[in-house]
């Protein structure tokens, strides 16, 4: 039974998931976890969402709480190692570990470092969270997928976290095929997030006809055949499935990836077409719109 909770990485996301579970369990029982310094910020500085203040508890190793029954990982991956040697000192052998982050290999980190026996596969979808600061603003919360993946995913800490949620009415959903839905949102991030990046615009340009929108859909057809070729059943529906979704986001939203580039900071390119370009030369898959867009983000990354 998960009880005790708590979040590594404050970002757009993990205040919108996060602050929702602190006000729902009760700030006692969730944690925002931070090293020394970004405690004392977070608790000077403060987070707002919507314009409400968020109150939330912040603790750093040195806090010495008792071990944590669920850590959830908010970070941007190139703070993943950070965060897995910050989460030490709140970890038993009890702890499930669940994954807000995109692509498909921080959850392969996680194993790596404590095992599979309490990972729980996972992806955020249908959120619209724009940061600016210590301030989001959001229309829809969005909703966590999460479930088995081969072997990893033990169906008593699937049954915790659904239990866990329901107590909580935190909007998740269990699809038939967790592998399936993983590269579902890596198919829609290759895309939508990174046409966004390099064309400058929010969803509302996305969502009508035009080049951003068509090199878009070229990059996530590319995610669909590398995809299938790694043994992920995707197929034409995957990519219409996703396209109704960044179509039904608000106009004037944007996403992460954008919201980074504007913001000067390190994006994560990497897991999206850098891992599509990777995949797609081992299997002698051509991958030029996510050649292109990976080559246009590295530039605007080189102008900061």
């Amino acid at each position: 039974m998960i009880k005790r909770a708590g979040i590594i990485g404050f970002g757009a996301l993990g205040i919108l998931f996060g602050s929702y579970i602190s006000d729902k369990l009760g700030k006692e029982n969730f944690y925002v976890i931070a090293d020394g310094k970004r405690c004392e910020r977070y608790k000077k500085e403060g987070f707002y969402k919507n314009g409400d203040f968020c109150d939330m508890n912040y603790v750093s190793p040195e806090d010495k709480i008792p071990p944590l029954d669920l850590i959830i990982f908010g970070v941007k991956y190139g703070a993943m190692e950070e965060a897995l040697k910050l989460s030490e000192s709140f970890v038993n052998d009890k702890t499930i570990f669940v994954s807000l982050l995109n692509g498909i290999k921080s959850e392969e980190d996680i194993i790596e470092k404590y095992g599979a026996e309490n990972v729980i596969y996972s992806t955020s979808q249908g959120m619209d969270s724009l940061k600016e600061g210590n301030k989001i603003t959001y229309r829809d919360m969005g909703f966590l997928n999460f479930g088995k993946v081969g072997n990893v995913g033990k169906e008593e800490n699937i049954t915790a976290l659904k239990e866990f949620f329901d107590s909580i009415s935190f909007p998740y959903r269990i699809p038939e095929d967790m592998g399936r839905a993983l590269w579902g949102k890596l198919l829609l991030n290759t895309g939508c997030n990174q046409a966004a990046a390099v064309f400058d615009c929010c969803f509302d340009v996305l969502q009508r006809e035009g080049r951003p929108r068509d090199i878009m859909i070229m990059a996530m057809t590319e995610v669909m055949f590398v995809g299938r070729a790694e043994g992920i059943g995707l197929d034409k529906t995957d990519v219409i499935y996703w396209i109704n979704v960044l179509d039904g986001l608000n106009p004037d939203g944007m996403p992460s990836l954008r919201q980074d580039v504007l913001n000067k900071r390190p994006t994560e390119v990497e897991l999206f077409s850098g891992t599509v370009n990777r995949l797609g030369k081992k299997h002698g898959i051509s991958t030029p719109a996510n050649e292109f867009l990976y080559k246009e983000i590295k530039k605007i990354e080189e102008n900061y």
